[in-house]
Order: C-alpha cells, then structure tokens, then sequence
C-alpha cells in the first residue's frame, strides 16, 4: 500500500471544539501506514453496505476534488462534528483520512471515525522534587486497528462502503449513512436480513413441518452457505426449496412473509466472502450448557455427527471418529 494523503482532525466533545490539522502527516510515516493498512484489512473483513458512489454528493466530491483534499478534509470534519455534538451516546473522536494507492494499484479514500475510549496509564509526575509514578485515566485512546473501526468510509471511483453503528440515546436514534451523508432508502444491513429469514422459516416450519427446530435450523444455515458459495448472494427461492422441499404452500407463505418485510427474493451481499464464512460453521447449545461448534459440511454426515432422539423425547448428540482431543485454555 502507498500513502498518498493523510491528514488527522480531532473532534473534542468535552471543549466542543474540532481541532483541524494544519498540515499532513508525513507519508513516510510506517506506523500511521501500517494502522491505515489494518485498518481498511479488518473493513473488508466485516460486514458493510456498498452503494453508488453518485448517491451520496457529499463523498463525490472527495474523489472529484482530489486535488483539495486538506480543504475537503476540514470541511467534512466540521459538517460532521456539528451532527454529533448534541448526541450524548456519540464519543469524541479523531477523523482520520486517507488517500492510498492499494497493492493491485487500485486508488481509495477512506475516512475512519476513531472513537475514544477509557484506558489507564501510568504517568510520571514531580512532588516537591520528588519522583511520583503515579496511575490516572486517560480519556483519548484511539482504537487499535485490530478491533476495527464502528465507522468508516471506504470510496473508489464508482462505490462507497460503509461501515457504521448506530448510537441511541436521550436525543434518539442517529445513523451515519442516514442522518449525516443524507442517503435516502438505506439498504438494511444482510445479518438483519438473514436474522428475518431465519426468523420467518422457523415460524413457517412449526406451522408445515414436523421436523424438530435443530433440523429446520441446520437446513436453513446449510442453504445459506451453499447460496453464498454458488452465486456470492442470498437467493430465498434456493433456501425454500431446500427447507420446505416439496411443501408448495410454506414456500409461498415464506416468500409472501419476505415480501411484507421488503426483503428482495435474491439478496445481494456486498462482502459474500465475510458471510460464507460466517455461516459456513453452526453453533449448537444442549440444554446442560455444552456448546459444540460443527463445520456446515459435516452436519449430514452421520460418520462424524449424530443426533439421535431418545424414548422421553430428549435429544442425545454422538459425536464419531475423532482422532485426537484439543483443548484451548
């Protein structure tokens, strides 16, 4: 990666005051790299939405004002420090910006909300002459890199992703996309979707089917994966077939619950690699507290993995074939 611009903006809630950076921090800076780097790895490793880039004229202008990039910078810091000021849930924070040639030489501008958060430092202080180490608060820690950035704004010539956590408090509900950069019909995120979905199957099936709840849930988890694996979306018509099978009614109950909940028939997923991985392991939790952790593909295979269901009803799970036991402490 190759740093082009960089310049950091500090919003100070507690002073009510954006202290604007003057000047660029040096391109050859290796740790501000290194964090910008990890950065933008840890977005494309999580989930965010992806819209047109001519959708949202105020980050239009970052990529066709390429050239006033300090200008643009303070500007955007100051609109936005305005729109969270009064929201009490919302931290202070620092708004970096970026301007970075990627290794496939791909061009993005990013724009990272770092919030502040509590840590405890050390901090060496003179009493009368005489060395104290003493223990305070600090207020101002900047995020690592490696827990990601709430939100976060990643543009290239034609789309814009956006990362973002929605704050509510005592002065309601704010949503970067929706009550900053303006964007009218935010698309919703896909885990709420897919939380829908779910939702939806497992209320149809206790009404069609006589399949216990693990089997409609693993069913479910296996045609998403296999969806995402295929064709890198969320196709709902797959997921019927494969759940409700030859049950022609709860398919079209389940496709007339999505469309009440404006979920589209294909849902399209701006980051399918994230998602197939997520949903490629389901989690079971027995009633005893046990929790076991089985990779999708080995769910069917009753060489591995068994559920069997017992004469008063209860559910003993056999667990086959296993070389050797590993313990994580």
């Amino acid at each position: 990666m190759r740093i082009l611009n960089i310049i950091d903006h500090i919003l100070d809630k507690d002073s009510g005051n954006v202290v604007l950076s003057q000047k660029e921090i040096p391109k050859d800076n290796l740790e501000v790299s290194k964090y910008v780097e990890k950065v933008i790895e840890k977005l494309f490793r999580s989930e965010y939405l992806e819209l047109d880039l001519q959708r949202i004229p105020m980050l239009a202008q970052f990529w066709q004002g390429s050239d006033d990039f300090q200008q643009n910078t303070e500007k955007f810091a100051l609109d936005y420090f305005e729109a969270i000021k009064v929201h009490e849930k919302i931290p202070g924070g620092d708004l970096l910006f970026f301007n970075v040639e990627l290794d496939d030489l791909s061009h993005v501008i990013g724009i990272a909300k770092l919030d502040y958060t509590q840590r405890y430092i050390h901090n060496v202080e003179y009493d009368d002459d005489v060395l104290v180490n003493n223990i305070v608060k600090n207020n101002s820690i900047l995020p690592s890199p490696g827990q990601g950035v709430k939100n976060m704004i990643l543009i290239d010539q034609e789309k814009v992703k956006i990362r973002e956590q929605q704050y509510t408090g005592e002065s309601g509900k704010w949503l970067m996309s929706k009550d900053f950069l303006n964007i009218a019909a935010v698309p919703t995120k896909v885990s709420t979707d897919v939380k829908q979905i779910k939702k939806s199957i497992q209320k149809i099936s206790e009404k069609y089917d006589d399949a216990d709840d693990f089997a409609v849930t693993s069913k479910t988890q296996q045609a998403i994966h296999d969806s995402l694996e295929n064709d890198g979306v969320i196709d709902n018509d797959y997921i019927a077939d494969v759940v409700f099978e030859q049950k022609e009614e709860a398919k079209a109950e389940f496709k007339d619950q999505l469309a009440k909940k404006a979920i589209e028939p294909v849902v399209t997923v701006p980051n399918a690699n994230y998602f197939e991985k997520k949903y490629e392991r389901q989690k079971i939790k027995l009633d005893n507290g046990i929790e076991i952790n089985v990779p999708i593909s080995l769910l069917k295979n009753r060489d591995a993995i068994e559920f069997e269901t017992n004469p008063d009803g209860s559910t003993s799970v056999v667990i086959k074939n296993v070389g050797s036991l590993k313990s994580n402490f």
